[in-house]
């Protein structure tokens, strides 16, 4: 009788799965979130509460419209985005607006917007500036370029509550401004998000002593700064040549230990609204 050779079973290899990173399900594999971009959207466009409390929320029409479409911003919406900036960042944003968005090291491009709040000037238990939205410490740009908080710029735009803009870095560098990109995939994930800080103020919770129980002015956003918003976010997205997805610095966090829980008070209906004036209502 003949013996047989033992031969080794071949199993295919089932792929393991690619890891997923918070609530939004971000893939280490691909440096996005999970879904087509109307589901991204409506994960990272979650209100945010006190203390990072996260609701779901409707994602305006235009918004849902603007995720739908493969194409980008019109030239003719660029102009006109570029026009509602005040000088000198129009100049500025003029001389590069034909300049590609930041990619990662990878070659992946911009995808993501992302509004942030500055949290600061830090009051504590002191009272807010009678005059908050005027008030020019609360809308001075010095500490976020004199290295008070950082040595470098934390963003890639400043926007101010009357409404003046200040750019940290372009957007063709790619930064880091979220606890995902810096702590936890680290610098293959940095390109893939634009970073805007929009100034809001912040003093203690009652009772609070910890800087993650604070809470900032109502209304938390002034009315200049949601026009100056949907205009970055159209030039942005002219830039990349399609529409990036608008996201929030605690939902791309969310899930992870310690996330900010910024922008407070966000009111989404008033920034699709001023959106809508630039690229106008879905049909």
């Amino acid at each position: 009788m003949k013996r047989l050779l033992a031969l080794p079973l071949l199993f295919l290899a089932t792929p393991a799965p690619a890891e997923e990173i918070g609530e939004c399900r971000f893939s280490r594999e691909t440096l996005t979130f999970a879904g087509t971009k109307v589901e991204q959207a409506t994960c990272l466009l979650r209100k945010i509460e006190l203390l990072a409390v996260r609701k779901p929320q409707p994602l305006p029409r235009v918004i849902r419209s603007l995720m739908e479409r493969k194409d980008g911003p019109e030239p003719e919406q660029q102009a006109v985005a570029i026009a509602a900036f005040p000088e000198p960042y129009r100049a500025y944003a003029q001389q590069w607006s034909a300049a590609p968005l930041s990619r990662t090291d990878e070659g992946l491009p911009a995808l993501y917007f992302v509004i942030h709040d500055t949290s600061t000037p830090f009051y504590a238990y002191e009272p807010f500036p009678k005059r908050l939205n005027l008030d020019l410490k609360v809308n001075d740009f010095t500490p976020y370029m004199d290295q008070t908080f950082a040595h470098e710029p934390v963003a890639h735009i400043f926007l101010n509550r009357v409404g003046q803009v200040w750019a940290g870095h372009d957007f063709q560098e790619g930064w880091r401004a979220t606890k995902l990109e810096s702590r936890v995939v680290g610098p293959r994930a940095r390109g893939r998000m634009v970073h805007i800080e929009t100034v809001q103020p912040r003093r203690f919770l009652p009772g609070a002593t910890s800087r993650g129980q604070t809470y900032g002015p109502k209304p938390g956003f002034t009315k200049e700064q949601y026009r100056m918003l949907a205009a970055l976010y159209v030039y942005a997205s002219a830039r990349a040549g399609y529409w990036l997805i608008p996201a929030q610095h605690n939902t791309i966090d969310a899930g992870i230990p310690d996330a900010h829980d910024d922008p407070q008070n966000f009111e989404l209906k008033r920034f699709a609204k001023e959106l809508e004036k630039l690229v106008g209502k879905p049909r």
